[in-house]
Order: structure tokens, then C-alpha cells, then sequence
């Protein structure tokens, strides 16, 4: 009301860019529809899936953070201390994860508890020397299932390593 809209012209000032349509149909406002919802009761609206809160108009999971990532600051990493903002929604904690990469290659760690923390403990650091995983370099972790982590590695540049899995030892590696 009161405005004008102008159609975009070619740089000759001839021809309109976009061709507007003769007549534009808009939905009636909340003044013109009185049928219109306005707020203030949950009338009209559905309810949440359970496990799920409202939050303007769409969902999100209550179970918590699926991802962490941790920044390598030490030579050497015997064991990884999961974040407790991460850990304190697990229902269990398994004993071991398995951790796949980028290339397909999957590892099994077993999880320590230590003072209140969840840690990737044993074979984390020999999966951190077989990687290449050297100070500087970010880790990023995401919870797949509950007892599997998927890995990504990146150097000190923030480029993705991708390690090929065939110079990996047979023992330490995942069966399948």
C-alpha cells in the first residue's frame, strides 16, 4: 500500500530482467483473516514429537551435543578426556569406541573413567602416532552411535588429513 515496485531494466533501459507476473496473489493477513492465528495459546498448534522441545515453530533433540573436537597440545597423547558437556547426556558409557575415519578404516579404544571423565584410553595412542596426529593438529569427534565416534583430522593449516589404511597394523585395527 502506497509503495511502488520498479522491474529490474537490462543496462539499456529497455527490457525488463525478470518479467513480473500480471497479478500476484498474497495470503490474507492476521487483520484481514480473523481465522488467522495470532499467538498467545497453543490452539491450533501441534504438539512436540516426544524427546523434542518447541522452539519458535520448529523441534530439537534433547539428548544432547553430538560432536566435540579437541586441539592437540602435547607430543605425546596417551589418552583423550572426552568434554563432560558431552559425556554428562550419555545414558551408559561403553567400555570401548570404535573410531572410523574419513577412509573407511575403523580403530577400537577402550574408555577410562577418570575422576568424573570419560577418556579414549588404550589404543588412542597408537591410533594418534599410526595418523600422523602431531601438536597443533584439531580433532573433531561426532557420535554416530553409542559406542561409535567418527574421527577427522586436521593439520596445523586446518586442511582435512586423509590417511590411507593400508600401512595400519593388523592387530590394532578394527574387525569388522
Amino acid at each position: 500500500m502506497g509503495t511502488e515496485v520498479l522491474m529490474a531494466v537490462d543496462n539499456k533501459g529497455k527490457q525488463p530482467l525478470h518479467p513480473m507476473p500480471d497479478e500476484v496473489v498474497l495470503p490474507p493477513t492476521a487483520d484481514e483473516d480473523p481465522k488467522t492465528h495470532e499467538g498467545g495459546d497453543n490452539k491450533g498448534m501441534e504438539e512436540p514429537p516426544s524427546n523434542k522441545r518447541r522452539n519458535y515453530g520448529h523441534y530439537h533433540q534433547e539428548d544432547g551435543p553430538t560432536h566435540f573436537c579437541k586441539v592437540i597440545l602435547a607430543p605425546k597423547i596417551e589418552c583423550i578426556p572426552m568434554p563432560l558437556d558431552f559425556t554428562k547426556h550419555f545414558v551408559t558409557v561403553p567400555t570401548e569406541f570404535k573410531l572410523g575415519n574419513n577412509t573407511g578404516c575403523s580403530w577400537k579404544v577402550t574408555v577410562k573413567l577418570m575422576n568424573d571423565w570419560v577418556t579414549l584410553d588404550q589404543g588412542w595412542a597408537t591410533y594418534a602416532v599410526v595418523h600422523y596426529i602431531k601438536i597443533g593438529y584439531m580433532v573433531t569427534f561426532k557420535l554416530l552411535t553409542p559406542d561409535t565416534l567418527k574421527v577427522i583430522i586436521f593439520d596445523d593449516d586446518g586442511i582435512e588429513v586423509v590417511n590411507k589404511c593400508g600401512k595400519h597394523d593388523k592387530a590394532f585395527a578394527a574387525k569388522e
